[in-house]
């Protein structure tokens, strides 16, 4: 039979288009999954004789990084471009995703007993296979490595920077600048307690922890932090007619009522109370303002459709009225701490400078934050801060900012110059 009356070339012919993506979608699928699954064994072997952490994190990421990044360039097979390509940076970007799902799912860095506990049989094999510390593994370290080979790798491909290519190398720069500053923060960032005592206790180093548990190291401050003074603010003093359920086991609260003239309010078994007049000062009836000091307050209860009188009841002393099923307490709330501050000085060489520690104003000097995180209420003196060093943090804020520039150029000013004439080159 003559070829030319072959069935196969008799067929309908691909497209030319077609049968060029086939093979390039194959090839990348095919290089992506051996670059993940690879990253995933790789790491997970290496981690059994090499302990997770950020040392181990940082070390490992920019080593398995930059081979990556020179193995690509060498071999044939176009490596380069899968590292570079769609199918492969969304397919990390899944995974990791995956890792940080994981990672909220069991909590990490937590004693062995705390995984035996939690998640039983299953504890052990938590922590043989490292997952206590998910994002200081090996194998996570992987697939920043994958990451960072391929974020270098798209830019190379797009090389050199032109003014129309501007908002992809300012993003691509910022997303460096954020992985070294994670990197930094990782591997030299650190946490620890200043414990003081007002009235001139001074402080010159820190006592470094690891997830709230000290370390028994300390790291020095280079400076003197000394606490003045510390204080602790109260909310204005508030009270109750409490409702107390009285049983053999004893009295439970079972609601609260605030102390509003007038108002009736229902108890269970079908009574009900108001109060009938509220005196703000037992000592002064006649005192001035709404401020209520050591109240007095005469109830109106009513049970089994009877109302009786009760005699004046005084916070101060708790006062009380029975009921069918329980008790109507005329009390003081208890003092609720509304915030606690500390008043430091800073002692550095010649110089000295005053400064404030509240929750949620934290104060910086020297690279170090300081925070106040507690108090003791059997101690008035004492202050408890957190201080930290973050050398990275800045570098991750850099990064953002690059990022945030690098996009509002690629959407608002890119679409501009397109539309420029021909004339405009990059």
């Amino acid at each position: 039979m003559n070829s030319s009356e072959s069935p196969a070339l008799a067929a309908p012919a691909a497209s030319p288009a077609r049968a060029a993506q086939l093979p390039a979608a194959e090839r990348e699928t095919r290089q992506t999954t051996w670059l993940v699954a690879g990253a995933l064994a790789l790491g997970g072997l290496l981690q059994i004789f090499i302990a997770p952490g950020p040392w181990a994190l940082v070390i490992g990421a920019g080593t398995a990084g930059l081979f990556l990044l020179v193995l690509s360039q060498l071999l044939p097979g176009r490596w380069r471009e899968t590292l570079a390509g769609f199918r492969f940076t969304s397919t990390l970007l899944v995974v990791l995703s995956g890792a940080a799902v994981l990672g909220t799912l069991i909590l990490q860095n937590k004693p062995m007993e705390f995984y035996e506990s939690r998640y039983g049989a299953v504890g052990s094999l938590i922590v043989a296979l490292r997952l206590d510390d998910i994002f200081h593994s090996l194998w996570f370290a992987g697939f920043i490595a994958l990451f960072l080979a391929g974020l270098v790798n798209s830019a190379v491909l797009r090389w050199p920077v032109k003014v129309r290519s501007l908002g992809f190398f300012t993003c691509h720069l910022g997303l460096i600048a954020s992985l070294a500053g994670a990197g930094a923060s990782a591997a030299l960032a650190v946490k620890g307690r200043v414990d003081l005592r007002a009235g001139g206790e001074t402080a010159t180093r820190v006592m470094v922890t690891r997830n709230g548990v000290p370390t028994g190291a300390v790291a020095p401050l280079g400076f003197d932090l000394r606490l003045d003074r510390f204080d602790l603010v109260r909310y204005t003093p508030e009270y109750r007619v409490g409702y107390y359920a009285v049983d053999a086991a004893g009295a439970r609260l079972q609601a609260s009522f605030d102390p509003e003239a007038g108002t009736k309010h229902l108890l269970p078994g079908g009574d009900s109370f108001r109060i009938k007049t509220l005196t703000p000062d037992a000592a002064h009836p006649g005192g001035k303002g709404a401020e209520l000091r050591n109240p007095s307050a005469v109830l109106e209860v009513t049970v089994d459709g009877v109302a009786r009188e009760s005699r004046p009841l005084l916070a101060a002393r708790q006062d009380y009225v029975r009921t069918r099923q329980g008790a109507l307490v005329f009390e003081r709330r208890e003092d609720e701490v509304k915030s606690f501050l500390s008043h430091v000085s800073i002692l550095d060489g010649g110089r000295s400078q005053q400064a404030r520690i509240a929750v949620n104003e934290p104060f910086t000097y020297g690279g170090w934050t300081f925070y106040q995180v507690n108090y003791d209420p059997r101690d008035p003196s004492y202050s408890g801060l957190e201080a930290v060093r973050d050398p990275g943090v800045a570098w991750v804020f850099l990064g953002f900012t690059l990022i945030c520039l690098g996009v509002f150029y690629m959407f608002y000013v890119e679409p501009r110059l397109k539309r420029a004439p021909a004339r405009v080159k990059g």
